[in-house]
């Protein structure tokens, strides 16, 4: 766990140095000290440092050092919403390896929760059957998760086949259907703020501050059905949405940022989405019947007004292989191209989202 003890230092997460689909072999304990370098050859196996001295708090633990209201069994917050859970999980469209890999992983000791848009959709009321691909995170490093996964995917026949995808840059380790005709699996442990390399560990709260919106920082306890909002504001943040969860730095992030923010602009605006749904308060148990449901995105707005006025330079500076990355990533946010967004709502977002959007559009502008 994140604080534990070794010679002196405390651990701060986990890193790893594969560039495939990692083992536990691949997973690296880090120490206070290993923020400057890469990943050392330091095992994640407790077997390996019998001077490992148990001091960390479990997440749950760490949380309730900070404010209350962050932790909330689902059956309090609306009617359904367990079932609603256990439906995408164990229903015929959710995985079928999914329910047994948390179970594996519970047993294991690693906690799971599923992030992002599961809870967020569910939460604002979307039924199970309208939910996308599954975004998870956990304590669980990189290896370890592709360890188990693994096994339990070889021990079941019609699992076998499913293929497996790594990022190395991300640490996401992504399971797929066979014929990609379900649900995506894409796992990623709690992020750890301030490497200058991918690293997870085992922090709800520093997790969630490195999330775009705070409604994705939303998580769900399947083991336990609990819905946690590590930040304490996220429910609250359901009717307008468009919240960041923190303030990036990195061009590359903020311009991922923005593109989301412009994608939940889009949603809004399109018949038929959650947020149709949401306007039927399902949200919260003390959300007003009579309250007007509109689109708030006044933070989001004030935050992209005060981007730097040369991210794009910032981005330049990098080469083209980030813009082809964005350019990949507005074509998953913006269906039918940033064209689509009317022009004066990209003018309310400031002149450096206008810049950004010409610049995806026209490459080399």
């Amino acid at each position: 766990m994140t604080g534990d003890v070794l010679d002196g230092k405390q651990v701060i997460g986990f890193g790893c140095t594969a560039h495939t689909v990692p083992t536990s072999a691949d997973d690296k304990l880090l120490l206070e000290g290993d923020e400057h370098s890469g990943p050392p050859p330091r095992s994640t196996d407790p077997a390996q440092h019998p001077a490992l001295e148990r001091a960390g708090l479990h997440p749950y633990a760490r949380l309730e050092q900070g404010s209350v209201g962050r932790v909330h069994h689902a059956h309090v917050l609306a009617p359904g919403l367990i079932e609603a859970f256990d439906e995408l999980i164990h229903g015929g469209r959710g995985p079928r390896f999914l329910a047994p890999l948390v179970n594996r992983l519970d047993q294991a000791g690693h906690g799971f929760w599923l992030v992002g848009g599961a809870p967020r959709d569910l939460l604002s009321g979307l039924r199970p059957d309208e939910v996308g691909d599954l975004d998870a995170t956990g304590t669980a490093p990189a290896g370890a998760f592709c360890d188990l996964a693994e096994d339990l995917l070889e021990q079941d026949g019609s699992s076998a086949e499913c293929p497996r995808r790594f990022s190395p840059d991300t640490l996401v380790c992504s399971v797929l259907t066979p014929q990609r005709d379900g649900h995506v699996l894409d796992y990623r442990g709690l992020g750890v703020r301030g490497l200058p390399y991918p690293a997870t560990g085992t922090d709800l709260d520093q997790d969630s501050r490195q999330r775009d919106l705070t409604v994705n920082t939303l998580l769900y306890d399947p083991q336990h059905k609990l819905v946690v909002d590590p930040l304490g504001r996220a429910l609250d943040d359901l009717p307008h949405c468009l919240v960041p969860a923190g303030a990036p730095e990195n061009p590359e992030t903020c311009a991922e940022l923005l593109l989301r923010a412009l994608k939940f602009l889009l949603r809004w605006r399109q018949p038929g989405d959650f947020r149709a749904a949401q306007r039927q308060n399902r949200t919260r148990p003390d959300s007003g019947a009579n309250e007007e449901n509109t689109l708030d995105d006044s933070a989001v707005q004030a935050w992209a007004q005060a981007l730097p006025p040369d991210l794009v330079a910032r981005l330049d500076e990098r080469g083209e292989a980030v813009w082809q990355r964005l350019r990949a990533h507005a074509d998953t946010c913006l269906p039918g191209g940033p064209n689509n967004i009317p022009a004066e709502s990209v003018r309310h977002y400031g002149p450096v989202a206008v810049e950004l959007l010409a610049r995806i559009t026209k490459p080399g502008a």
